[in-house]
């Protein structure tokens, strides 16, 4: 591997750590990693994220370089409302969570949509980090997904090319988790101090959540 082909799949590796911190894939697992399941759990969420964001890159990246399939820009449009959409349901199943978990506090009587006789829980830490894997899908497939593929596309050989796209996948899952580690530890801290400043961390989570996914709906509407 000589120096050039290196120094392009090390930018790719910091173009990844960096697409991480867009405000639409901060949003998501932000908002997640909100809920508390331990620096662990966190960390995981960001891990699924990055996994599932890299998989449908090199899902459609491989259909564009390798099988030449075009990818019209509809489905980039598509993928961005359906993202969009997305954040604003986190939110405000959050939000709705936060409430229930108010109306406990008080003592007051909630509804369960599931079995009584079921064994249960209100949040399992896998559901939440399957969660985290397909927001990470969605994103890939959106609008910004799409720049990463044509930067791939640019590259002079297929070994450039796939380098790039793993140091990508790399430096994803290493900004996201390294985001998703920090909002669980200061989620954790805020838990440990009292009940009432966590609570309050994870609203506005959820509120950052539904701004931005509806701030990116009306955006890709007017595009």
């Amino acid at each position: 591997m000589n120096v050039g082909m290196l120094t392009f799949v090390g930018v790719g590796f910091l173009v990844g750590f960096r697409h991480a911190f867009e405000p639409d894939h901060l949003a998501a697992v932000t908002t997640l990693a909100t809920r508390g399941r331990g620096l662990g759990h966190a960390a995981r969420l960001g891990v699924a994220w990055g996994i599932g964001h890299t998989a449908s890159v090199a899902i459609v990246a491989v259909a564009l370089i390798v099988l030449g399939v075009h990818v019209p820009d509809r489905f980039y449009r598509i993928a961005e409302m359906g993202v969009a959409l997305l954040l604003v349901l986190l939110g405000v199943s959050t939000l709705w969570g936060e409430a229930r978990r108010h109306r406990r506090g008080l003592g007051l009587p909630h509804a369960h949509a599931h079995d009584a006789h079921a064994p249960h829980s209100h949040d399992p830490g896998i559901r939440t980090v399957t969660r985290s894997l397909w927001f990470g899908v969605a994103h890939g497939m959106a609008g910004s997904g799409a720049v990463v593929v044509l930067l791939v596309a640019a590259a002079s050989s297929i070994q450039a090319q796939f380098g790039y796209l793993a140091a990508f996948g790399l430096g994803t899952v290493a900004g996201m988790s390294t985001v998703s580690f920090l909002t669980g530890a200061l989620s954790g801290l805020a838990a440990a101090r009292s009940d009432r400043v966590a609570s309050r961390i994870r609203v506005g989570a959820a509120l950052a959540s539904s701004l931005v996914g509806v701030m990116l709906g009306w955006k890709t509407f007017l595009g």
